[in-house]
């Protein structure tokens, strides 16, 4: 028992000590702002403000944070007393001054109006719509009725009333032991963000090998700008349980900002069950903004290979196919995203020839892209055969023809989807196949240029 005591005391003072080195260099950094950036309409913020305190409880304003904060996940710490300053209540202010909300604070409360005319009335403000102003002459005067659509041009109220911010603002009662400037450190989640990837990948003439380019899109919608912020992007799905009620949301136009391809991208690393990226310096995120910035410098001459796949139907699917291998010139996590392909025509022009997205792809594991339906391949699938023995067998032939009318060679891939939920097996093939899982068999083989292949099978079920 005593060893254990011993052990556990020794976690607890390894514990305090990690905390307080961690807190010593933080506080040695000074001001800054840093995010990391969900797939999932979530970021984390973190930033570290000078603030003044006083001796004893005080009443301390951190204003411009997220109006999609979460509030209840808000981390308070003065980097500068961290032992002997606490928070003893925090509230969310989101309450911001509007045309409406001043109005109704300055009923029965003297106002000025100017006109588009240029006329200025004075008066005590009895009501208001959105179609007129109801007002009072000070000296006991008649009461006047003011249009205001098209009509009045400004209205000026003696100062801004108690309680009204202009910007989401967070209020602690904190009691701290030191009077004077805090480094204080401010962490919490805001929805209103996402990222995703997107890669660019132009195929040599050849169809051998292509140059990827790989960007990061970031979106603000969170209520609130971020200036020269470090910035991590968190590539996985995070479990996170939805909330069926969401704080204000914001909206506007999206703006967008390409970053320099000479500055520093990302460095990857992973992170628990998933993959970090840490852009190598600060940026700018301003609300209601759509930005890219470079996720890896462009890599060439990456192998890759196109195939060609057959799922039923009269179409057949044009694939490129690449592994995310070091000897590939890849070999690093890809996140989830949009990869769209170019090729150069005979005149030396790029043509977009098609789109596709990828999930999350680790290291060594193949990125397969369509890139669209092959326009020299015909197809057709018939079933030649159909009879039912008894009531709990049936046996099915099926012939399926493939025409290749390009003057090159191809690789043909056929996948065969077979009932669920019943026993089966192919009893008479033309061509031999492959079990690529419980309901699925694969025909591959490569056509020769302007050629024909035929693929007969029969399948019996029964149950």
């Amino acid at each position: 028992m005593l060893r254990v005591t011993i052990f556990l005391t020794s976690l607890a003072l390894l514990a305090t000590s990690a905390l307080a080195d961690e807190i010593i260099d933080e506080a040695r950094l000074g001001p800054g702002l840093s995010l990391t950036v969900y797939n999932q309409d979530l970021a984390v913020i973190k930033e570290r403000r000078l603030m003044e305190l006083g001796r004893g409880r005080d009443v301390l304003k951190f204003a411009k944070v997220a109006a999609r904060i979460i509030p209840q996940t808000v981390q308070f710490s003065s980097l500068t007393d961290p032992g002997k300053t606490k928070v003893l209540e925090q509230n969310y202010e989101f309450d911001l001054v509007s045309a409406d909300k001043l109005l109704d604070k300055y009923i029965d409360k003297p106002i000025r109006i100017i006109t588009r005319d240029g006329r200025m009335t004075e008066g005590t403000l009895l009501s208001y719509d959105s179609t007129q102003l109801v007002l009072a002459d000070g000296d006991g005067g008649p009461i006047q009725l003011l249009p205001r659509p098209n009509n009045i041009r400004d209205i000026q109220f003696g100062s801004l009333p108690e309680g009204f911010l202009t910007k989401p603002t967070l209020v602690w009662l904190v009691e701290s032991q030191k009077a004077g400037e805090h480094l204080i450190k401010v962490a919490y989640q805001s929805r209103g963000f996402s990222w995703r990837a997107d890669y660019t990948a132009l195929i040599a003439e050849d169809e051998k090998s292509m140059t990827l380019a790989g960007w990061v899109t970031i979106t603000n919608k969170s209520g609130a700008s971020y200036r020269d912020a470090g910035l991590k992007l968190m590539a996985g799905d995070v479990h996170i349980v939805k909330e069926e009620r969401r704080l204000g949301r914001i909206s506007g136009p999206e703006g967008r900002e390409r970053a320099s391809k000479s500055a520093r991208g990302f460095e990857e690393k992973a992170f628990a069950e998933y993959h970090l990226y840490t852009l190598g310096k600060t940026t700018t995120l301003r609300d209601n903004q759509v930005k890219q910035i470079e996720l890896f410098p462009i890599v060439e001459e990456v192998p890759v290979h196109k195939k060609y796949l057959y799922r039923g139907g009269n179409d057949v699917g044009v694939y490129l196919e690449v592994k995310n291998t070091k000897q590939n010139n890849l070999g690093m996590p890809l996140p989830a995203g949009k990869v769209r392909v170019y090729q150069t025509d005979i005149d030396r022009a790029r043509e977009f020839i098609g789109d596709d997205s990828i999930d999350h792809t680790p290291k060594d594991e193949p990125v397969k892209v369509r890139i669209g339906r092959a326009f020299d391949l015909a197809a057709q699938r018939t079933r030649m055969d159909h009879k039912r023995p008894s009531d709990r067998v049936e046996i099915q032939t099926w012939q399926i023809k493939l025409r290749n009318h390009k003057d090159v060679p191809i690789e043909m891939e056929v996948q065969e989807f077979l009932r669920t939920g019943v026993n089966w097996k192919v009893t008479d093939f033309s061509d031999e196949f492959t079990k690529k899982d419980y309901r699925t068999i694969v025909f591959k083989k490569e056509m020769p240029a302007n050629s024909e292949w035929i693929i007969n099978y029969t399948v019996r079920y029964w149950w």
